[in-house]
């Protein structure tokens, strides 16, 4: 990946992001994780656990699995919504 910093998605109300990206010319390229309050930080936190933490096959997180298994973790995206309440 080039050092050109890669869009982030705004955060929205009531949403969670997870994006691999760039998020300023001084960090590494990684999985980011956006939302939009900080009631929100600890969903973001179980997200990161199960992407990038939480051993899923013979001990390799769901990441790890992924690149194994061919797949660009440069193209990840995901994205979910809170209920309406």
């Amino acid at each position: 990946m080039s050092k050109k910093r890669v869009p982030i998605p705004k955060p929205k109300p009531g949403k969670l992001y997870a994006q691999y990206g760039r998020p300023d010319q001084h960090s590494r390229p990684s999985v980011v994780y956006v939302y939009d309050s900080r009631n929100m930080k600890c969903d973001s936190r179980v997200l990161m656990t199960a992407l990038e933490e939480a051993p899923v096959f013979q001990g390799r997180t769901l990441c790890q699995e992924l690149e194994l298994r061919g797949y660009d973790i440069t193209t990840l995206r995901f994205s979910i919504e809170r209920r309406p309440e």
